[in-house]
């Protein structure tokens, strides 16, 4: 059980003026943004973003969104290859209503202008990644996430019933004897706001960030699922974090990752010797999952006590390479590698939590008023493992229904928001001093007990460290706030690595590196309780309408 105050902040702020909304949404990415369009068809919408529109996960999202649009495919196959990705712990109705709705929704893209390949016959063009039995990986060159981002910025950005306010960071969760009514945020002047609202949606991303290198936007941190966790939301799965086995480490130090449709479309994996590797790892080589191309690369990296091993695409056709991958080829141009004739360095860097706030299939999780969708959820999608190319579509599909029914709790909203105050008791724990260098060293911390080889003994030690960060901060300061919120979300990974003693999926345990059938099951941890074990992810609170 990890002990947490009920609020980030030691002390609230003296004052806050008070907004009100039909739905809240914090986050804008492609989760955010589906959430707000549908949600906006029935209430007034306010969106809170970190930092600036495009500054987003999603927008990074290079490799493409999966859908059975191929005569030789069906929803049915994609759902198995989904099932057996996720180890076990995929959840089959989420992953149903992920894959049938996938086809129509990329229709549905194209028709608003989301420029996706074709074939010489107008048809989608499709690629395939691993761990897909076919192709059906629908692309923008090697910028898919940007390009549906844009056109959902200029649908949200001229609806007249959304209010989109950049530059926010919300700190906690309002609620009313465990209903949540709100969020407490400050604006990039550090004004604060009691911001209340009828249905709160979570769509703040992921946790990459926490171990340094990562493909993931800077503020990747987690920092919804620590506000979801201190109001007393269940959060599930945390110990699945999925290693993406490609990103180039850039000449200043930051994540640049090559998509997994290089691998897609013939790229060869070799160590720093030339010497190709994953044949002898796994029958299916490149193409294998993630988490086994991830542990191929660590083995080979040590066998040559190298930080990194080489993926080779010097022997594709130069115009293959401009076609697929223009933005890959113009970054490592600007560090001097040219693709078409030179192999490229990298290594295996944080990518996706699979784990996050537990909701059903409509996005509700374990408290009345609170929803959440995309990378900050856990809707069981992806299990112990997430499938490529599944990521956004899962923002798209469990974006939308988290609208939809946010609005209809919204519009049953029976709560008189505006009656209730909010509770200013808060547990202080002591406020330690916040070192410049605080991302650095959680990372360090991450990477030596969370990373993508774990065992008991680094965990534990992890946890040690871990206490020993501060978990409160000072309304005044804004990064303590983020290291706060980003220590409590280490925590809860750590805890969960630690208690899973198996290996599956992403999570790899080399004192228990076997699968074990009495853990085919889903930790979920709650404040103030002991952790679970529960056969399903939908929480038993669910009070989504059907």
């Amino acid at each position: 059980m990890i002990q947490t105050p009920r609020y980030v902040l030691a002390n609230q702020p003296r004052a806050a003026r008070v907004e009100r909304t039909g739905v809240l949404v914090i986050g804008a990415g492609a989760a955010g943004l589906s959430a707000a369009l549908v949600a906006a068809e029935h209430t007034d919408v306010t969106v809170l973003v970190r930092g600036c529109l495009p500054e987003s996960n999603s927008a990074l999202a290079q490799g493409g969104i999966a859908a059975a649009l191929n005569d030789d495919d069906s929803p049915r196959a994609h759902i198995d290859d989904t099932l057996i990705a996720g180890a076990g712990l995929s959840d089959r109705g989420a992953v149903s209503a992920l894959a049938y709705n996938a086809p129509g929704l990329m229709r549905e893209l194209a028709t608003l202008g989301v420029p996706f390949e074709r074939d010489s016959h107008d048809r989608f063009a499709l690629g395939l990644e691993g761990g897909h039995s076919q192709r059906r990986i629908v692309h923008v060159g090697d910028a898919t996430g940007w390009a549906v981002i844009r056109q959902l910025i200029a649908q949200a950005q001229a609806h007249p019933r959304i209010r989109i306010r950049e530059g926010w960071q919300a700190t906690d969760l309002l609620d009313v004897d465990g209903q949540v009514i709100g969020a407490l945020a400050r604006d990039n002047s550090g004004v604060w706001a009691r911001i209340l609202a009828e249905a709160t949606i979570l769509a703040t991303g992921g946790v990459g960030a926490l171990y340094g290198l990562t493909s993931n936007q800077p503020v990747a941190l987690g920092e919804g699922i620590a506000m979801a966790y201190r109001a007393g939301a269940e959060v599930a799965d945390m110990e699945f974090v999925q290693f993406h086995p490609t990103v180039y480490r850039t000449r200043a130090g930051h994540g640049f990752l090559i998509s997994e449709a290089a691998r897609g479309e013939g790229g060869i994996l070799r160590t720093t010797a030339g010497e190709r590797f994953m044949p002898s790892y796994d029958p299916r080589a490149e193409l294998a999952p993630r988490d086994v191309v991830t542990r191929g690369i660590y083995a080979a990296m040590r066998r040559t006590a190298s930080d990194h091993v080489l993926l080779d695409l010097t022997h594709l056709p130069t115009d293959l390479l401009a076609h697929h991958f223009p933005t890959i080829s113009a970054r490592l141009r600007e560090d001097g590698i040219d693709i078409a004739t030179t192999p490229i360095p990298v290594a295996p860097a944080s990518h996706y939590l699979m784990g996050g706030v537990r909701t059903d299939l409509h996005g509700a999780t374990s408290m009345p008023g609170l929803y959440a969708a995309g990378e900050v959820s856990c809707t069981g999608v992806h299990g112990a493992n997430r499938l490529a190319s599944n990521s956004l579509l899962e923002c798209l599909v469990f974006g939308k229904r988290a609208g939809y029914a946010a609005a209809q709790e919204s519009a049953d909203c029976r709560l008189q928001i505006a009656d209730y105050p909010v509770s200013q008791n808060n547990l202080q724990s002591k406020i330690y001093n916040l070192k410049s260098n605080w991302r650095s060293d959680l990372a360090t911390i991450m990477v030596s007990a969370a990373g993508p080889l774990r065992d008991g003994p680094s965990l534990r030690m992890g946890q040690v460290a871990l206490n020993m960060m501060p978990i409160q901060a000072n309304p005044e300061n804004g990064d303590a706030i983020t290291a706060a919120n980003a220590v409590l979300v280490a925590r809860l990974i750590v805890e969960s690595a630690l208690r899973r003693e198996e290996s599956r999926g992403g999570h790899f345990r080399s004192d228990f590196p076997q699968t074990r059938e009495d853990w085919h099951a889903h930790t979920v941890l709650r404040r103030g309780q002991a952790h679970q074990l529960v056969d399903t992810v939908a929480p038993a609170m669910s009070h989504a309408a059907d």
